[in-house]
């Protein structure tokens, strides 16, 4: 339900008042952080629109017992699609065998990087078809930052008029990537970091596997990606003995051996140090504060480095060793 998604009031309120009114805008831009409930209120906004309980869609919501609601949560609504790159993947794998089916995906689905133009013109294709019950057409395009240009183009050219009853949803956590075209096309509907404490929340209740819900809530840069990131970071950290001589190389070498994930567990050990390292700055008195802001400049060196394909582990030890002395906390 809406009353679910947390934080993001302002956005809520306003789509509410977009099923309300059954007038919707031919497309909207969804942009903020990663983690911050985007896709969630998509799909929610998307339940309310095509919800058959005409008393929950004049409140602006969706009843969530309905076969449309359950089918939206299941992902097999006729007239709600999600265009992201477990969709792509299952376009790519049209003459796969059943018994293989599932190997296939995981493999296929690994290797996407951008949403391509055939994966947009099969969305767009559905998109010009009419309503299989009747109401309105949801295409939500999911990271739409990673559409290539050619792909890009092409949704260009079904945004401009989209048929009635026809609303997609271009969901970003990088507006400054996407066309300038697109964007002046879109509806803006931005989204807000959480606080900490929702966070924790969100944390507790949807991953149960984090051990400490309230310290990977406090470097999550109020996101629930962040705080999985960060949960993911201390407990290398912690497992590298983190603080101890040997930790510098036991922290470094403990990351995966597959080159682009050891790229993200360093990038996400040196977010929760920088965390670290600012909390500290705020506490100490001037003197200090010098020399920690060199630190701080060194870490963002840092995690240039690894952008630009400097081994991850090498870089990783050596900013961990640039902290011998310190005594910095996490």
């Amino acid at each position: 339900m809406f009353s679910d998604i947390l934080g993001q009031e302002k956005a809520v309120n306003y789509l509410q008042k977009l099923v309300r009114e059954d007038r919707v805008p031919g497309a909207l831009l969804f942009c903020g952080p990663d983690g911050v409930g985007k896709k969630k209120t998509a799909l929610e906004f998307a339940k309310a629109l095509t919800c058959e309980d005409v008393f929950a869609r004049q409140e602006g919501q969706a009843c969530g017992v309905c076969a449309s609601c359950q089918a939206v949560d299941k992902g097999t609504h006729p007239d709600v699609t999600l265009v992201d790159f477990a969709y792509q993947a299952r376009l790519e794998m049209k003459e796969v065998p059943t018994e293989d089916y599932e190997e296939e995906f995981e493999k296929t689905l690994d290797k996407q990087q951008h949403l391509k133009i055939d994966t947009i013109r099969t969305a767009a294709a559905r998109s010009q078809q009419k309503a299989v019950q009747g109401g309105w057409k949801v295409l939500i395009v999911d990271q739409a930052q990673l559409m290539q240009g050619p792909a890009a183009n092409a949704l260009l050219k079904f945004i401009e008029e989209p048929p009635a009853k026809t609303v997609w949803i271009l969901i970003t956590s990088k507006r400054a990537a996407m066309l300038g075209t697109i964007l002046s096309r879109c509806q803006l509907l931005p989204f807000a970091p959480l606080q900490t404490a929702q966070v924790e929340q969100l944390v507790s209740v949807c991953e149960p596997n984090v051990a400490d819900p309230a310290r990977a809530a406090r470097y999550s840069g109020g996101s629930v990606a962040g705080a999985l990131k960060a949960a993911q970071a201390l407990e290398l950290l912690e497992a590298g003995g983190f603080g101890t001589p040997a930790g510098p190389g036991q922290v470094a070498g403990s990351l995966s051996r597959t080159a682009a994930t050891a790229r993200q567990e360093a990038q996400a050990v040196l977010d929760v140090l920088v965390s670290a390292l600012h909390e500290q700055w705020t506490r100490c008195d001037e003197p200090q504060r010098g020399a920690l802001q060199g630190l701080l400049s060194k870490f963002e060196n840092y995690k240039s480095c690894i952008g630009r394909n400097v081994s991850p582990a090498l870089v990783l030890e050596t900013a961990l060793m640039s902290l011998d002395g310190l005594n910095l906390k996490i």
